[in-house]
């Protein structure tokens, strides 16, 4: 094999490579100077100007009719899309002041009242492209027509087939956003299966024995699922669960399962132990008065229980102040006088302990108070809490109680917990779980879940609705 050290180079092109670069290259060559080329430009141009600009000028010349016309409506196009402007700007800014007012609303009846006017400033698209309007429209033909023939098995089999939440994609968000009212065919869906539910209640036929009717009942709930509140943590901020439980109060829109977590489970704990008249009264009344704090005290003070205890705030205060307020009362019994399911979510200092949700059916005979205690026992500022149980003689002992001798039995002592919203701020998949709960009322008071939400919108916009799970 022969080496050299003679240097190689590939070839390479010289000029331009395309049609028409070369096309000019040889223009700029023939042309003696640049003047000459600027001179043949300047030909090229005038012989454009006469072939195509000059007829296009002279179709408007005032001798032409039709050219003027054309300018005529042009003008008339051009004044008109003017005089929207005015009517249009005003338009948006009754929309973003109603919007405003929608957002900053105290009560129930302000926010009802910016909607309706928002309502009527927005001008929506058809409602058929957000769910399945033909779907809906068969349906409540459908139900009519069985329920016009008066037949309780024909209607029991019409709502078995298709008794579900979300028929025809009805609760798409996008179509419920700022509006004070369901469309008016999704409302006519919902009346027709309300009085088809009634009429099978209410009827006194032979037909359809009680107990079909009582199953049906039952299974038809649990196809279509159920409705929870969940009440979040966020620490003071949680006074305005406060607010969103006595709106839904004073419209009887409570759903029958409640939960909640830190300082959430303080207030779903006050609804979960009143009845419907001692619910209504409290939030009238009694709420204002609530002290759940005690004072901080004296700088050596707060040090000593810091040393001793991990905490900031002693938390006696606060167990008697939910002692006062739940009655002593455990989640079975709750649920038995009131016919609503509460749930408190807790959390284990264990590392490989998964959060709980506690409630009547995962734990019947805590007491309450104990575990809002234990839910709102943040590190640093209580420490953690041990439940507390019923046992057969309605005396209070230990949930946990040490069964085991010697060093193991102090291991098993320290099995306390504390907030729920370091874990589980929101257990739904607890509810789905447990209660087959599939539409959720959350009232959010973390302050740093809003930047969350708001990309969640931003993506959702951008998109679309899968996007943003």
């Amino acid at each position: 094999m022969e080496i050299t050290s003679e240097p190689t180079m590939d070839p390479f092109s010289i000029g331009p490579t395309t049609i028409v670069g070369r096309t000019i290259a040889l223009r700029v060559l023939f042309c003696s100077s640049s003047f000459r080329l600027l001179r043949h430009l300047w030909l090229v141009a005038l012989r454009a100007w006469a072939t195509r600009v000059k007829p296009i000028l002279a179709f408007f010349h005032p001798r032409n009719p039709h050219g003027i016309l054309f300018l005529v409506a042009l003008l008339a196009l051009f004044l008109r899309r003017c005089s929207n402007v005015r009517s249009r700007a005003e338009s948006a800014y009754r929309r973003k002041f109603w919007s405003n007012m929608m957002r900053s609303a105290l009560t129930y009846d302000e926010w009802a009242h910016a909607a309706k006017m928002l309502d009527r400033e927005t001008s929506r698209p058809s409602d058929s492209d957000l769910y399945d309007a033909d779907l809906v429209r068969h349906k409540v033909a459908e139900l009519r027509n069985r329920r016009r023939d008066g037949s309780l098995r024909d209607v029991v089999f019409c709502l078995r087939a298709d008794l579900v939440r979300n028929l025809g994609n009805m609760c798409n968000p996008e179509l419920h956003r700022d509006r004070l009212h369901v469309p008016a065919l999704i409302q006519d869906y919902i009346d027709e299966v309300s009085a088809q539910l009634r009429m099978v209640c209410d009827s006194d036929s032979d037909e359809l024995p009680l107990e079909e009717r009582l199953a049906f009942l039952h299974e038809a709930r649990h196809a279509f699922g159920r409705t929870a509140l969940l009440l979040s943590g966020g620490a003071s901020l949680g006074a305005f669960h406060v607010g969103v439980v006595k709106t839904l109060v004073e419209n009887r829109l409570l759903p029958r399962i409640v939960a909640g977590s830190s300082v959430g489970s303080i207030v779903a704990a006050i609804v979960g132990t009143r009845t419907w008249p001692e619910l209504q009264t409290f939030f009238r009344d009694s709420w204002h008065s609530l002290k759940f704090f005690d004072q901080l005290g004296g700088v050596f003070t707060v040090v000593r229980r810091v040393m001793t205890h991990g905490a900031l705030h002693e938390i006696r205060q606060l167990q008697r102040m939910l002692r006062h307020l739940t009655s002593n009362l455990t989640f079975q019994e709750a649920y038995d006088m009131t016919g609503r399911v509460l749930g408190v979510t807790v959390c284990s200092p264990r590392r490989h302990e998964p959060p709980r949700c506690l409630n009547y059916l995962t734990s019947p005979n805590v007491v309450i108070w104990s575990a809002v205690t234990a839910s709102c026992a943040f590190p640093g500022l209580f420490e953690a809490q041990e439940l507390m149980a019923k046992d057969l003689n309605g005396e209070l002992v230990p949930y946990h109680r040490p069964v085991l001798d010697g060093p193991e039995a102090a291991v098993s002592e320290q099995r306390r917990w504390r907030d729920g919203s370091l874990e589980s701020d929101l257990p739904m998949v607890h509810l789905k779980e447990l209660f087959n709960v599939n539409h959720f009322i959350v009232s959010q008071a973390n302050p740093h879940i809003v930047p969350l939400l708001r990309l969640k919108d931003l993506v959702r916009s951008i998109g679309g609705q899968f996007a943003a799970k």
